[in-house]
């Protein structure tokens, strides 16, 4: 067989991947990052370095997503041949006042540009000249289907040193040439190429399902489980929290952020004897539920709220760079009008335990598996029906607890960005870095056009959690500014 008859290596999407390959559009886009704030700038020739590293350890980062003729079969991952490093890393000088309010305005088109799909989903925009040091920043925006948080983190760790002037290691792969389009393929053995590879697609599918009525067979307790978990669902997406602001989303996107002491958090909670994810989401609820009371958003009680959880095991972390989406999605009520700290820790923890027990849960990854079984637009169709009950996303990604250097540069700050579902006026993000709890706010400049209002009070509601469990005196009360107007009817 001739070279352009020869089927191409390639890995199909997981279902997974997939859904945030086919959910994505300017409406809902599905676009992580970071922005991460430099003491010095980085060195030019280290710089590409450390990008070659880490294309290198992650290979996806030089792959694109190609469709099969006709939808035959799911799309996959393949080499781009015209990959270009250049390209997805570029260098600016920030003007006007150059300083971090500038900054987050610069970045805020730079996340909202769609990625250019038919190359690989990644970008990297280094921004000099920040603040009176001169310092500088890199912003890092990646398409969700290519990783997810702590898949971000292995391409952190793969660009970044752990002192500023390491002994340099081996030489990293050269990725400067610029390639060029192949011979393009007959269409007829494309065509033929996707329908082979559809057969070996059902046929593991009906492996798969064979194999699930076996074990239901042996296990019939699972089939009650199967049960419960499409109840759940069902009962899920049904939710409403009757908030107004379904009827006012926007397009224009702030990103902004603020940081605690990750110490004082940790402390916090020590204190209560939960979850980390139960104090953070704590805060976030209350914080939430400040800014719809100054709205006179009183009739909101809940808001559903997507929290994303990791499903690797933590030797997985590092080691497994290139499995893409291995996590899911716990759809949990938060109460925002509990007048107690404590009560609202105590209900959420209450919340999520029951939720990281429910079928659904578990099921999530099988449950993406499949949906792609199902045309594309109808897929499509249901996840923006789905993501219609969501109000608010919160994730937390495990950082990086030490000091780290990009090509010289100490890492000084780094905020993450997560998207934000439709008709929600804000996603939060946190991560935790050195001795900070960074945590970056994507806002929906329609519905919360004083996200700087919001800010305030995610401080003020830790700071409240802090003085319930004993470990910091509580701020004497001070009065409330006015909101900005945000053209709406009270509920």
């Amino acid at each position: 067989m001739s070279d352009a008859r020869k089927q191409p290596a390639y890995t199909r999407l997981s279902g997974e991947d997939l859904s945030f390959w086919w959910l994505d559009s300017p409406m809902q886009p599905t676009t992580m990052a970071m922005l991460m704030v430099l003491d010095r700038p980085p060195n030019p020739e280290r710089l590409r370095q450390a990008f070659e590293r880490a294309v290198a350890a992650v290979p996806r980062l030089q792959q694109r997503v190609a469709d099969a003729p006709l939808d035959l079969t799911l799309p996959h991952w393949m080499p781009d041949p015209t990959f270009d490093l250049d390209y997805h890393v570029r260098r600016h000088t920030l003007a006007g006042a150059a300083d971090m309010e500038e900054l987050f305005r610069e970045i805020a088109p730079a996340y909202e540009t769609p990625f250019d799909r038919s190359r690989p989903l990644w970008e990297a925009r280094v921004y000099d000249g920040l603040g009176p040091e001169r310092g500088s920043a890199m912003f890092f925006k990646l398409h969700h289907a290519v990783a997810d948080g702590v898949g971000g983190n292995a391409i952190f760790a793969a660009m970044t040193d752990w002192e500023r002037d390491p002994v340099e290691p081996g030489t990293p792969a050269n990725h400067t040439a610029k390639g060029t389009w192949p011979e393009p393929r007959p269409l007829a053995v494309r065509v033929f190429d996707a329908l082979r590879d559809r057969v070996e697609l059902d046929l593991e599918r009906a492996g798969a399902v064979a194999g699930a009525l076996v074990d239901t067979i042996q296990n019939p307790e699972r089939l009650g489980r199967a049960v419960e978990a499409v109840r759940s669902i069902v009962e899920t997406f049904s939710f409403d929290s009757r908030s107004p602001l379904k009827r006012s989303a926007g397009r224009a996107r702030r990103l902004s952020g603020l940081d605690l002491p990750f110490d004082q958090v940790r402390v916090t909670k020590n204190a209560l004897g939960g979850c980390m994810i139960d104090v953070i989401l704590t805060i976030m609820a209350r914080g939430i539920g400040k800014w719809h009371a100054a709205h006179g958003l009183r009739g909101v009680q809940e808001l559903m709220t997507l929290v994303p959880v990791n499903l690797r095991k933590p030797e997985e972390w590092a080691d497994k760079p290139h499995v893409g989406n291995v996590a899911t999605g716990i759809l949990v009520p938060l109460p925002i009008r509990h007048r107690s700290p404590l009560a609202t820790y105590r209900e959420i923890r209450k919340r999520m335990a029951a939720k990281k027990a429910d079928p659904a849960s578990a099921a999530s990854p099988m449950i993406a598996e499949m949906l792609s079984l199902l045309p594309r637009s109808l897929l499509t169709w249901m996840g923006e029906a789905s993501f219609g009950s969501v109000d608010f996303i919160v994730t937390n990604v495990p950082g990086i607890l030490m000091p780290r250097y990009l090509a010289g540069a100490q890492i000084m700050a780094a905020y993450p960005f997560a998207p934000v579902a439709m008709k929600s006026p804000v996603s939060v993000a946190l991560y935790g870095y050195h001795d900070r709890l960074f945590i970056g706010l994507n806002s929906d400049e329609t519905t919360m056009p004083d996200v700087d209002a919001f800010k305030a009070m995610i401080v003020e509601s830790f700071e409240e959690l802090q003085a319930a469990v004993g470990k910091k005196k509580p701020r004497p009360a001070r009065p409330q500014k006015q909101p900005a107007p945000n053209r709406r009817k009270r509920a």
